[in-house]
């Protein structure tokens, strides 16, 4: 059986893509699944005792996966700068390694002649779907361009809140002319308000894609 991706977007930042991206993880982990994680590039990263960086989101996408492999595999470009991740990379006096957030995804890949090692892998992108991954690329040409060599179910999260409507039709609009399928959207509800209630019913209206609250 093919290796199931997941891609977990957002709409922008401090949306919950972490939030639901572990959740999913440590569902399918507990369902019997080996699960893999993947965190392409991170910012905003703090030092531990040791000095070296740590993306906490990682952390938290390794530890509900089960803790497969390494952190520094499940996250490999990491950064101080509570920046864009190209920002964050200048700031550091580098830049973020294109080849590198392709060639991470090697490491969940069956070995050849061995049986298959993951079931499922949960990638989660930095900021929103059109938010800077590099210098050259934006979280939506990561995914077409590893959609390319896999088949990727994309998940699309957003604060379940007043103004979420235009985030979400523009966002799934936008992806489907730059020739991306929005497969599932995630309504996360935060800080509810009077909208909370009926975003979802009124979203249907206006995009075909499954939604979820």
């Amino acid at each position: 059986m093919a290796m199931n991706w997941i891609f977990v977007t957002g709409t922008g930042t401090e949306v919950g893509k972490t939030y639901y991206a572990a959740a999913l993880a440590r569902t399918c982990q507990q369902s019997g699944q080996r699960v893999g994680v993947y965190k392409p590039v991170a910012s905003g990263c703090q030092r531990d005792g040791e000095g070296r960086l740590v993306a906490e989101d990682a952390v938290q996408l390794w530890q509900a996966a089960g803790q497969p492999l390494t952190l520094e595999t499940v996250c490999p470009q990491k950064f101080a700068a509570p920046l864009a991740p190209p920002e964050a990379a200048a700031a550091d006096g580098c830049y973020i390694d294109e080849e590198l957030l392709l060639k991470g995804l090697d490491a969940f890949q069956p070995q050849f002649g061995q049986s298959q090692a993951f079931d499922t892998l949960i990638i989660e992108g930095a900021g929103g779907l059109f938010s800077p991954i590099s210098d050259t690329w934006l979280n939506i040409d990561f995914i077409l361009k590893a959609k390319s060599l896999h088949p990727i179910e994309v998940i699309l999260v957003a604060a379940n809140r007043l103004g979420v409507q235009h985030e979400i039709i523009a966002t799934t609009r936008a992806a489907q002319a730059s020739g991306l399928t929005i497969d599932r959207v995630i309504l996360n509800t935060i800080h509810p308000d009077d909208s909370t209630d009926t975003n979802a019913t009124e979203l249907a209206k206006w995009i075909d894609t499954p939604i979820q609250t």
